[in-house]
């Protein structure tokens, strides 16, 4: 029981502490203003009252009418509610004053005088709209704040979803490639599951974090370059070529891969005679600019590749806008002989 009432406390200590602070200023401030004219001991017990009272009109005003009324556009209901709560403090406090004989005898008739009633009244209000004040602001910024945490998480499941969208998309191309060397009975079948089995791995362990190095991403993109050598064969050219120290740069996993993908699906699988694709890295501790460039169809009668959509680049698309918000720049374009897409990266 002892325990329980302890963490009872605490939490409240530790939840409700700006409450203390902003009263003890208060207090103070009244102390202060009242400490040359009664001395101090009459200053304080005059502060305290005031305090007190105030205090009431406050947690009455902010917890009770405001929800009961304001909120839901009472206006008429809450003015009156406020004005008799405002004279009822007024009045509590001349009789406190008048019991604790906190003032001289010539000034008690004073204190039924409409004079010291505004002024209180005024006194009162302040207290009233600096109250109000706080707990607008508090709980505006506690929206404010949930609200950023609620994007945030919404960022989040957003990149979790469209990354678990590329890992099926990549496995369904690299699948066909083995299921079409197995019914030629090809012996490049086992290579190709080897060079699968290391891409899938690479997607296990390292496509779930958030950033990984960019030596290992090269690596995933040479095991997925090698791959479709290995089912294209002599008919395949490609080039992957790196400016500048990749070493200790790290980027979000999984970017380029649609890109390349993209390059197979819609260059060289296309593509009768000797297709290529050629991959140019340029890197530095400001900066990464990933270009890729692959040949166009031969036959004008096949369907023109769109560059723009699919769901592996709409995916990336999206992680880039999550991920790189102003961050970025992503170029897609068609030459007379071949589609190059240009992606720069600051990563400063």
């Amino acid at each position: 029981m002892k325990l329980s009432t302890t963490f009872f406390l605490l939490k409240i200590i530790r939840y409700k502490i700006h409450h203390v602070l902003f009263w003890l200023f208060y207090f103070t401030l009244w102390v202060l203003l009242y400490k040359s004219a009664i001395g101090l001991s009459k200053a304080i017990e005059n502060a305290g009252s005031i305090i007190i009272l105030h205090g009431v009109a406050a947690y009455f005003n902010n917890y009770y009418l405001i929800p009961i009324f304001l909120r839901i556009r009472k206006y008429l209901l809450y003015i009156i509610s406020i004005v008799l709560t405002i004279t009822f403090i007024c009045f509590v406090h001349i009789v406190f004053l008048l019991w604790t004989d906190t003032i001289d005898d010539t000034e008690k008739y004073s204190l039924w005088s409409l004079e010291f009633f505004i002024n209180d009244s005024i006194s009162v209000s302040y207290t009233l709209a600096i109250t109000m004040t706080l707990m607008f602001f508090k709980q505006w910024f506690e929206k404010e704040r949930l609200t950023d945490k609620l994007e945030k998480l919404n960022a989040e499941t957003e990149l979790k979803f469209l990354k678990s969208q590329i890992n099926p998309h990549f496995l369904f191309n690299s699948l066909n490639s083995v299921y079409a060397l197995t019914l030629s009975k090809s012996d490049m079948a086992p290579k190709v599951v080897l060079k699968l089995s290391e891409i899938l791995r690479y997607i296990l362990y390292e496509g779930g974090d958030k950033v990984v190095e960019l030596n290992k991403e090269l690596d995933y993109l040479v095991n997925y370059l090698e791959l479709e050598k290995i089912r294209y064969g002599n008919r395949l050219s490609t080039k992957l070529e790196i400016n500048g120290n990749p070493s200790g740069i790290e980027i979000a996993p999984m970017l380029f891969l649609p890109f390349v993908e993209n390059s197979f699906k819609h260059g060289v699988n296309a593509t009768v005679g000797i297709a290529f694709v050629d991959i140019k890295l340029t890197v530095s501790k400001a900066q990464l600019l990933f270009i890729i460039e692959n040949n166009k169809a031969e036959s004008s009668e096949l369907p023109k590749p769109d560059y723009l959509g699919g769901i592996g680049i709409d995916n990336v698309k999206k992680r880039l806008n999550l991920i790189y918000p102003k961050k970025h720049r992503l170029q897609i374009e068609e030459l007379s002989h071949a589609y190059k897409v240009m992606l720069r990266i600051d990563l400063d």
